[in-house]
């Protein structure tokens, strides 16, 4: 029987061996420790940048909006200051006050004066505490002198709403017209369209001679009784108007 006896310097050989593995397997855990760690930091800092960074798109993207916002508000103010100053002028005008009230009636210029900012008839009607159709028919009639336009809106249901607005070059000229005592200075119809329509009941009571793109609103039926609407000629509807004005 063989007894394998280590030497002192082998002892020692190999507990210096042994402590040198145990601290290099030390070593090699504190490493993946601190890996592990350094990984983490970096995936939360990867996180931030990309939570700062999409703050920081939403941050412009909102900031866009409100920007356009303001500029949208900003030339709804210029506009609409744009409209009163050319209200003003025109009203400043005895000529063109007294023709509106003779051929369009006492509303006429009330209904002007509200439409610095676009306005629906029903809008309209309630701030002047007066039927819906008496303002409709205003409408009409200054739309026939070009003086009011209209943009339409479509709902979920299909059905239209009419925004109505002054139409400034067109109140102008129309003023300018009037002052100068041209021969049609009250017809003001419009130049691209040809062709007009006129109610044989109504006409005498409310003077409406209405442009295609309104009669066509209307399904070519009166505002006001309902009934089929007469076609009539651009001529036509000039010597229509004429006529009016020499019987008032």
């Amino acid at each position: 029987m063989f007894i394998y006896l280590r030497s002192e310097n082998n002892i020692g050989d190999f507990l210096k061996g042994r402590a040198a593995s145990k601290s290099t397997a030390h070593s090699k855990k504190v490493k993946r420790q601190e890996n592990k760690v350094n990984a983490a930091k970096a995936s939360r800092k990867k996180a931030l940048a990309k939570a700062k960074a999409k703050i920081s798109i939403e941050a412009k993207k909102k900031a866009k909006e409100l920007e356009k916002k303001r500029l949208e508000r900003q030339q709804k103010r210029e506009q609409a200051k744009k409209v009163l100053e050319a209200i003003n002028t025109v009203l400043a005008n005895d000529a063109f006050v007294e023709y509106i009230h003779t051929n369009v009636g006492r509303y006429g210029v009330e209904v002007m004066k509200r439409l610095t900012v676009p306005k629906t008839d029903d809008a309209l009607a309630n701030e002047l505490n007066v039927k819906v159709n008496e303002v409709r028919r205003v409408l009409n009639l200054l739309s026939g002198y070009g003086i009011t336009k209209y943009d339409t809106e479509k709902d979920s249901k299909g059905w239209l709403t009419f925004h109505w607005y002054v139409d400034v070059e067109k109140l102008l000229e129309f003023n300018s017209n009037i002052s100068t005592k041209k021969e049609e200075a009250g017809i003001g119809l419009p130049e691209d369209c040809d062709d007009f329509f006129v109610c044989e009941k109504c006409f005498d009571y409310n003077k409406v001679v209405l442009p295609f793109d309104v009669a066509f609103e209307h399904s070519f039926k009166c505002p006001d009784c309902g009934k089929p609407l007469k076609r009539l000629s651009k001529e036509e509807a000039k010597s229509l108007l004429l006529a009016k004005e020499k019987v008032i």
